[in-house]
């Protein structure tokens, strides 16, 4: 089933960086790959995951991928085992973009733990039961899925209430329940104005605007 609003480009490369919380550059090379030069050959690095096109931007399944990603690399995992690992669940699972999927959810467990085939389990070796439990499963439980797809993520948690839907704030973090995008809060507050000036022209609580300034503070400023 195709998604129109999460197949569609929402987000310049810099923002799913900075939504992601990854270094500058970080997604446009993941998503699209890149070359560089070595003792004078040109060396070409694909992209990590397949994509309909080279779009001069990024959907909202690119994002997901991106922080996926970029949870591996934050446990040391190496760009070419995560390309292992992903190409290893397309094979076993039959999707194109497993780590935006409800199975890669329900069957990944087993395959990073027991894989019948062997592949998973040779790419994470005795970390495959920890790498699950502590970078995947937590990530994973932050999702919402409509139709076996990712359709929202809440990229810090889901009490911190702020949600990532394409269908809402064109895909950029809003107040779960509000809608009202978390830059525009902190526009507001850089502006001039106080929380609680804040929380009554937007109909918010205080605690909903704290909540949206700490979610856009975290992600200011990613190295």
């Amino acid at each position: 089933m195709v998604d129109a609003a999460r197949e569609r480009v929402l987000y310049t490369f810099s923002e799913v960086d900075r939504l992601a919380a990854v270094s500058s550059g970080t997604a446009k090379r993941w998503l699209l790959g890149y070359t560089y030069m070595r003792d004078g050959e040109r060396i070409t690095v694909p992209p990590i995951t397949p994509r309909k096109s080279q779009m001069n931007g990024a959907t909202f399944y690119d994002l997901i991928e991106v922080v996926a990603i970029g949870k591996f690399r934050e446990q040391g995992f190496t760009l070419q085992a995560i390309r292992r690992i992903v190409d290893a669940c397309q094979k076993i699972l039959g999707v194109p973009r497993p780590l935006t999927t409800l199975v890669f959810k329900n069957e990944g467990y087993r395959l990073f733990v027991e894989s019948p085939e062997g592949e998973l389990v040779e790419v994470l070796r005795t970390p495959g039961q920890m790498a699950w439990k502590t970078i995947l499963e937590p990530f994973l439980e932050n999702l919402d899925y409509r139709a076996n797809r990712v359709a929202a993520w809440w990229p810090q948690g889901r009490s911190a209430g702020i949600l990532v839907d394409p269908e809402f704030g064109w895909g950029r973090p809003v107040i779960a329940g509000k809608g009202v995008r978390t830059d525009i809060i902190l526009e507001h507050l850089q502006a001039g104005e106080s929380i609680s000036d804040i929380a009554r022209d937007f109909e918010l609580t205080p605690t909903e605007v704290e909540a949206a300034l700490r979610f856009e503070l975290s992600r200011q400023k990613i190295a």
